[in-house]
């Protein structure tokens, strides 16, 4: 009779969780979104779109984050990724943990990262990471006159592509993470990053901090998480060729608050345990609208994860899903294989696969 009576209370309660996730959804956008005054003055139309750059930064980092529909800092049982996502959440690797990611993204380019943790117990939780974004190889073009190739006539000022060779551009971010559980119910972490950005032979590089935290409130399984990312000094180009006429303006990172929360409608332990997770996730840009995101994630029979999640307010980006396992083989070895498919309108689609290892 105790455990019936305590599993309806979970399911009343994850209820009452899921309800207010989508109700505060709309009261956010009309207290936030509107343009409108209240006393009749229409203010001009503003967009923050493209005033920010290292847009690297806002893709991706691995398939789980990908399959919840960009969900990121409220999950929890976090491993090495959380340090690209809530660096709060590397608390929760329980001794190592490293994690490794392969994307191709739009236009063929590739992107990939790595990250290790280790948590040392009373001191705290350190980690290291690393996201490397490869253009490849294009084609390298020169504004001049132009002649036809037969007759000799003049084809006026065009774009020469002949002769030209090739050029390359990367995006590098090494950063370095830590996280320590204050109380029980409250971590904090943070993440420094090294960035860096290379087109041809015009080099950029900057820094950025990452600071979340993550409080479980006592309320059955529910956290609350509040993420600052991408806090740090505008970029500028320290060297390029003669060819450019006027210097490059400086570039600014494009930062986040995000605002998180997550609840477990269903958890059960032992053989065979069960959790079901949804999250929902507030973003504030600096550099467009405000955006949210949910998702949902169950997992079942100890080693198998099955998500899935979508993204309002963006202009491409909505569904995605996908599914993980992770397999003990020996005690504590645990190897972890994720994958996630997310739908990018336009642009067609993106897959990411996740390989990771905990000890």
């Amino acid at each position: 009779m105790k455990k019936k009576n305590r599993s309806q209370r979970v399911w009343r309660e994850g209820l009452i969780v899921l309800i207010a996730m989508i109700l505060c959804s709309p009261i956010s956008r009309s207290q936030i979104g509107s343009n409108t005054v209240d006393w009749g003055v229409q203010p001009m139309d503003f967009s923050r779109v493209g005033t920010a750059g290292w847009q690297f930064m806002k893709l991706p980092t691995d398939a789980r984050s990908v399959a919840l529909g960009g969900v990121q800092s409220a999950l929890g049982f976090g491993n090495a990724n959380s340090s690209f996502n809530n660096p709060a959440s590397i608390a929760d690797v329980a001794d190592m943990d490293i994690q490794f990611s392969s994307m191709n993204w739009v236009a063929d380019i590739k992107y990939s990262t790595i990250a290790f943790v280790k948590n040392f117990g009373g001191i705290g939780t350190v980690g290291v990471n690393c996201a490397y974004l490869n253009y490849g190889t294009m084609m390298r073009t020169r504004v001049a006159e132009g002649f036809d190739a037969s007759s000799g006539a003049s084809l006026g000022i065009i774009p020469l592509l002949e002769g030209q060779g090739t050029f390359g551009a990367h995006d590098l971010a090494l950063g370095v993470s830590f996280s320590r559980q204050i109380t029980n119910a409250l971590q904090v972490g943070g993440t420094l990053r090294y960035l860096e950005e290379q087109i041809d032979d015009a080099k950029m590089k900057t820094w950025a901090l990452d600071i979340g935290t993550m409080y479980w409130t006592g309320l059955g399984s529910l956290r609350i998480s509040m993420l600052g990312r991408n806090f740090g000094s505008d970029g500028e180009f320290e060297s390029y060729a003669d060819r450019v006429a006027q210097p490059p303006a400086k570039v600014r990172l494009p930062m986040q608050f995000i605002l998180g929360t997550a609840y477990d409608v269903l958890e059960t332990k032992g053989t065979g345990s069960q959790r079901l997770t949804i999250a929902a996730e507030y973003v504030k840009p600096n550099d467009g609208p405000d955006k949210y995101r949910v998702g949902m994630e169950y997992f079942a029979f100890s080693n198998i994860y099955l998500r899935g999640g979508y993204k309002f307010n963006y202009d491409e980006e909505s569904f995605t899903f996908g599914f993980g396992a992770e397999y003990g083989v020996a005690e504590p070895f645990v190897i972890k294989m994720d994958y996630a498919f997310a739908k990018l309108g336009r642009f067609q689609s993106a897959q990411i696969f996740t390989v990771g290892m905990s000890f």
